[in-house]
């Protein structure tokens, strides 16, 4: 089984006239990086959200949270200032007295005045707001996660087919291998016989020169790397003991990166010079897929 760090997931839950609605949105990330926004009111319950949002592990997850109050809740949330009404009205009645202006709006004009409409605060249920948060938040995490499931089925999928185009093209390396090695000795035997024309050498000091030069070129042990890195990249995928997959998966596209490169580096033949560049061209759409892998 494996997990994508992408995901969305989103959660609700309903305490007294209030909706609470949590919707989280996750990118992949080297930790666990939570970025909240939500009301200033539902501040004080973030710290108990992120002991909750824990279990993510890792990826980038942005939470937004909102609240929707019903409108009769709206309606009863506002309140009139009566005294101070009364107040504004006695000095408005004095100024259109003293100035003779019209009054047929004072209502309207006390109304638009500072302080008239005030919300009315009443005393939050702050343990009855956190459990409802906890549980919309619980909802959105079984949500993301599912979603992440998905997305890493998907993931598995198209890795499974990156690394074995990968993987089949060792054996065909191998069968370049004693073509490789002939046209090697020619150009080098080529090569000795224009040298010797020119300047005496030494007949066992040069065919110890071409052992070690041949041995240096010789990619058996890449081979045999390649083969064993490969394997191990498959036991992981299929691995369903490991939570986090993502991290070892990145480590041993490198190693499997070293091993095409000093094979590319040695190969002098043009076959295997094809088949490096198309296992280096599977192996960058790996490292695209890995680095999302939670």
């Amino acid at each position: 089984m494996m997990y994508s760090m992408t995901g969305f997931g989103s959660g609700e839950a309903q305490e007294g006239e209030t909706l609470y609605k949590v919707e989280l949105r996750s990118l992949n990330s080297k930790v666990l990086d939570l970025n909240f926004k939500l009301p200033n009111q539902l501040k004080t319950h973030e710290g108990s959200l992120r002991e909750m949002l824990g279990e993510l592990i890792r990826g980038k997850v942005d939470i937004l949270i909102t609240e929707e109050k019903s409108s009769s809740e709206e309606v009863s949330s506002m309140q009139l200032d009566l005294s101070l009404m009364h107040q504004y009205h006695q000095q408005l009645k004095q100024f259109v007295a003293e100035s003779g202006v019209d009054d047929s709006d004072m209502l309207r004009a006390i109304l638009s005045l500072p302080n008239v409409i005030r919300e009315n605060t009443t005393e939050v249920d702050q343990e009855a707001v956190n459990k409802a948060l906890e549980q919309a938040t619980k909802q959105a995490i079984v949500r993301l996660v599912e979603f992440r499931k998905k997305e890493g089925e998907s993931q598995f999928q198209d890795l499974q087919e990156k690394i074995q185009n990968i993987e089949v093209c060792i054996p065909k390396i191998i069968e370049f291998e004693p073509d490789r090695l002939e046209k090697i000795r020619q150009r080098i035997d080529n090569d000795l016989k224009n040298l010797t024309d020119k300047i005496t050498v030494e007949p066992g000091r040069l065919e110890a020169e071409l052992v070690f030069y041949i041995g240096k070129l010789d990619i058996s042990e890449e081979k045999v790397r390649l083969d064993a890195h490969i394997n191990y990249f498959k036991e992981v995928m299929q691995d369903a003991s490991l939570k986090e997959k993502g991290k070892i998966l990145i480590f041993i596209t490198q190693e499997i990166g070293r091993e095409i490169n000093t094979i590319g580096s040695k190969a002098n033949h043009t076959g295997i010079q094809k088949l490096v560049v198309t296992m280096k061209d599977n192996l960058e759409k790996i490292k695209e897929q890995v680095y999302n892998i939670l």
